[in-house]
């Protein structure tokens, strides 16, 4: 009866979902996407799994970057980067209180434009797919419109139509299928299937309306690999396999630490020994001489049964972390695959500080024109002028006169080698410095440093 308890309470636990048991398959370490011709049913409804055959791909995907070190701080500096603080506009035209006040606070949990993209830019670059939920609906006679950036864990795409295209997603515990992850049947239930928001569709198309009548819609922002017709990868695929290496390397001198031995010498006092004195003997070294502070020791081992002789035996102790020098080969193919730069991701060596300001402001100068950019760019192109446009229909915002660019947070001062003073403005330099714009200087630009003359200037002393 007790034991039964113990299981059904065990039962009810949540589990943590990430685990350091990820194994690629040796002959296959990357699945492939073969034309979406397997298809799986949760509620009836068809869906792709990511990847076949068995669909675990993006726990795979989670585990590599948790694991790594290197390539974690890829990602989350990426996200911080491409997420910047918000919007702005080309023109320079400021955005009105509307729209000020609707990015400040884009659904229920409270969350501004700029924590969104921070989750956009996380998800799209561990997974390469995010699914992004659009809710409108009425409250009172208030309009309301709220953006989610959902978890891929739990979302998986639908089989395609007969044009090969795929008109929805759908959510489901189901999809997260962890060893120790109970899921009730009432979660199983819940499953939800949405449509895909398509612009050359009606709104009865593109619209879900469930019995509360609030309407939802997908969109599925996924970074598009040839050989994945349907789902996206995210660019770091290349390295799962260095990403792994990487934690063993460092799960390898932890067992060093903890379990294996290191002794300074044997003395082996022979003998004729039972097996229970054996056991006792090996029991007793093993609590002796592993663990913290107990490196360096001499073993004795004895035996009071028919002692004829003796061996000294010297142990060499000085060893070294394994892995070192082909480590840093691992962490450089994971930042390459990352599309990223070990400056950017935090990993500064003493090389690189010696090389002046100058070295590092044109890293992030390059890495600005051809990653950080082009990613806001695609992100706003592909989702958000998709929601900007809903929005305007909806809720009655004017984006519609607004040419808008996510607003980069990096000092703008010292990116290139032109003096880009006279093109910047006053209020721009305050705020890149961490200070509150000045309402007197608003639209003023800032002035070049007026060049010294040739002509010796100096006190009376001096003589031309």
């Amino acid at each position: 009866m007790q034991e039964t308890k113990k299981k059904a309470a065990t039962k009810g636990k949540s589990k943590p979902r990430i685990s350091n048991s990820v194994q690629l398959d040796a002959n296959n370490p990357i699945p492939f996407d073969a034309g979406g011709q397997t298809f799986s049913f949760v509620n009836q409804s068809a869906y792709l799994p990511y990847l076949p055959p068995k669909d675990n791909f993006a726990q795979q995907l989670l585990e590599c970057r948790l694991l790594s070190t290197t390539n974690n701080a890829c990602i989350t500096t990426k996200k911080d980067y491409c997420a910047g603080v918000g919007f702005q506009d080309n023109n320079g035209q400021d955005l009105s209180k509307v729209i000020i006040d609707w990015l400040a606070s884009m659904n229920l949990k409270n969350q501004p434009v700029t924590k969104i993209n921070q989750n956009i830019f996380e998800d799209f670059f561990t997974w390469g797919n995010v699914p992004i939920e659009i809710v409108k609906f009425t409250s009172g006679k208030q309009r309301k419109l709220f953006v989610y950036v959902q978890s891929f864990l739990e979302w998986r795409l639908g089989a395609p139509n007969d044009d090969d295209c795929i008109d929805y997603a759908i959510q489901s515990k189901l999809f997260l299928r962890g060893k120790s992850q109970y899921i009730s049947a009432d979660q199983i239930r819940k499953a939800k299937k949405l449509p895909i928001y398509n612009p050359l569709k009606n709104d009865k198309d593109n619209w879900f309306k469930d019995p509360n009548g609030v309407h939802r819609t997908l969109l599925w922002y996924k970074n598009s690999v040839s050989g994945f017709p349907y789902y996206g990868v995210p660019s770091n695929v290349a390295s799962m396999i260095y990403q792994l290496l990487e934690y063993k390397a460092g799960r390898f001198n932890l067992d060093n630490f903890e379990n294996n031995m290191v002794v300074a010498a044997l003395l082996a006092l022979k003998g004729n020994l039972s097996q229970e004195e054996a056991n006792k003997i090996g029991r007793n070294i093993i609590k002796q001489y592993t663990g913290d502070g107990k490196r360096g020791r001499t073993i004795v081992v004895a035996s009071e049964e028919g002692i004829t002789g003796s061996d000294f035996h010297k142990m060499d102790t000085k060893t070294d972390g394994s892995y070192t020098e082909i480590d840093n080969q691992w962490a450089q193919k994971i930042i390459l695959a990352n599309q990223w730069d070990s400056v950017l991701a935090g990993l500064i060596s003493p090389s690189t500080l010696g090389k002046g300001a100058g070295f590092l402001t044109k890293i992030l100068e390059i890495k600005l024109n051809t990653v950080i950019r082009p990613a806001q760019r695609d992100l706003v192109d592909n989702i958000w002028k998709t929601i900007f446009k809903i929005a305007d229909e909806w809720i009655g915002t004017d984006f519609s006169k607004y040419d808008l660019e996510i607003r980069n947070a990096i000092d703008i001062s010292g990116l290139t080698d032109v003096d880009i003073t006279p093109a910047v403005q006053v209020n721009e330099v305050r705020e890149a410095k961490g200070l509150k714009p000045d309402d007197k200087m608003r639209g003023v630009y800032m002035k070049a440093p007026a060049k010294r003359s040739e002509k010796n200037e100096g006190g009376d002393d001096v003589q031309d």
